[in-house]
């Protein structure tokens, strides 16, 4: 039993060693946007009629769009309708070349279709930056298009309805686009605040509880309730493991996967170890008592 309580106790101070690791990152500066989507310019041709041609460049499919006079030529780029795809959406990412661009400065902008007001109309906001134009010859240049869903005042809990992304050539010249990147950051299940409180308190109850089966086996009693919780222990340890995996695949941050993985691993491990050796010493204590009561008998 006395490695029992030694497991229990080294399994506190890890965890409680986690909840003040995963605390202090509470201030960490916020992740850097993801990539969550790729638009190609190939499936995108299956989908609607663009201007131009797909062609391969630099061992890429690039979209090439020319304009041969003079008239303002605008194309609509990209639209997203899919609410699950924008709540996500953080901004979009496109590298852009451009040959002898004539007239006014050219640009890539964004537009974002919110809900009606009550009077009718939908609510635009028109995203563009001076970073988003080019002019004359320009190799590749990248180019990000932030998306602000609370840029309308009165509705800062508004999502849009539809994003559109537009390249507008006011004079002569040809553009090159790559396959437009959809940027986001993939939403934490809990803050490291959070983490924190939950690998304090998790290590402090599991810890506790470590040390009661460790002085009820020792002393040979509650039998079936000693062995079932472990059984289940072992069980909600695999369940945090295969949690702590799943939060690795779908990319969370440290303070999520770790402080599930951590606690699942040593939950399985520690109590895996003893559940043998538990049930031999309630089995031998078993055995005593029968041999002292015929002995008492006989």
């Amino acid at each position: 039993m006395k490695k029992l309580f030694q497991m229990s106790s080294l399994l506190l101070l890890i965890l409680s060693a986690t909840a003040q690791e995963a605390s202090s990152q509470q201030a960490a500066p916020p992740q850097t946007p993801k990539t969550l989507r790729v638009y190609d310019w190939k499936d995108l041709a299956r989908q609607q009629t663009l201007p131009g041609g797909v062609i391969s460049m630099d061992g890429m499919l690039v979209l090439k769009i020319e304009n041969t006079n003079d008239t303002p030529l605008t194309i609509s780029l990209l639209k997203i309708s899919d609410p699950a795809v924008i709540k996500r959406a953080h901004a979009f990412y496109v590298e852009v070349k451009c040959e002898n661009i004539s007239g006014e400065e050219s640009d890539l902008f964004l537009i974002s279709r919110f809900p009606p007001r009550a009077s009718g109309g939908d609510v635009i906001n028109a995203r563009n930056d001076d970073d988003d134009k080019f002019r004359g010859t320009v190799n590749w240049r990248a180019h990000q298009l932030p998306i602000i869903p609370n840029a309308v005042v009165g509705w800062p809990t508004w999502l849009p309805t539809q994003l559109e992304i537009y390249c507008q050539l006011r004079g002569r010249g040809t553009v090159y686009l790559r396959p437009i990147k959809l940027l986001g950051v993939v939403g934490s299940w809990w803050s490291p605040q959070q983490s924190g409180l939950i690998g304090g308190i998790g290590g402090s109850v599991i810890g506790c509880f470590g040390a009661l089966i460790g002085i009820l086996a020792s002393k040979g009693k509650a039998r079936n309730f000693v062995l079932t919780s472990i059984r289940v222990s072992i069980v909600v340890g695999i369940l945090l493991m295969i949690a702590g995996l799943v939060a690795l695949a779908y990319k969370q941050p440290y303070a999520v996967w770790y402080a599930l993985l951590l606690p699942g691993v040593i939950l399985t491990s520690v109590f895996s170890l003893n559940l043998s050796s538990l049930q031999r010493r309630y089995d031998e204590l078993e055995i005593r008592r029968m041999t002292s009561v015929d002995t008492m008998v006989g």
